[in-house]
């Protein structure tokens, strides 16, 4: 049996290519090379206008990503589902923690990359976003997991006033 391998997001924009998608590609570029990921994979695309979109998958240490935009659709741009090890905590209010997107049908987007609320699952949720910015934040979080455990900030001595 052959196994399909899913393109990159770079393989994938040679064949489809216009303003609204080389703005996309490029931010999508920017948040790899800013965050040492490796290049995100095509998982489907969708219709939007007249062009097709690509629905990508990023790997952020141990937490899968899965990410949609919609250009143009306000106030949410970013549909973004995780998958981590361990709960992902400290969100500063991103998103809507409470909405549930499980059961939902969304262009592109097949059922079970469609996860239940925050609120519900810490390490298994979707969300919106407003933009790329608010996603840049949702990746340095997941990339940062861990480091700010207890464990990893050095014990003081008592009398230490640092």
């Amino acid at each position: 049996m052959e196994t399909r391998k899913e393109p990159t997001l770079a393989g994938w924009m040679k064949d489809h290519s216009n303003g609204a998608l080389r703005e996309y590609g490029e931010t999508v570029l920017r948040l790899t090379e800013k965050f040492d990921l490796a290049e995100p994979r095509v998982l489907a695309e969708y219709p939007l206008g007249e062009s097709l979109f690509p629905i990508l998958a990023f790997q952020i240490k141990s937490s899968r990503v899965i990410v949609r935009h919609e250009p143009g659709r306000w106030p949410n741009a970013f549909l973004v589902s995780v998958e981590a090890a361990s709960p992902v905590h400290s969100l500063f209010g991103l998103f809507d923690p409470t909405l549930d997107l499980s059961g939902s049908r969304i262009p592109g987007m097949n059922p079970e990359w469609l996860f239940t609320s925050y609120s519900k699952d810490q390490k298994r949720f979707s969300c919106e976003l407003e933009d790329e910015w608010d996603l840049a934040m949702l990746f340095r979080i997941l990339k940062s997991m861990g480091l700010l455990d207890w464990a990893a900030i050095p014990n003081r001595k008592e009398g230490d006033s640092r």
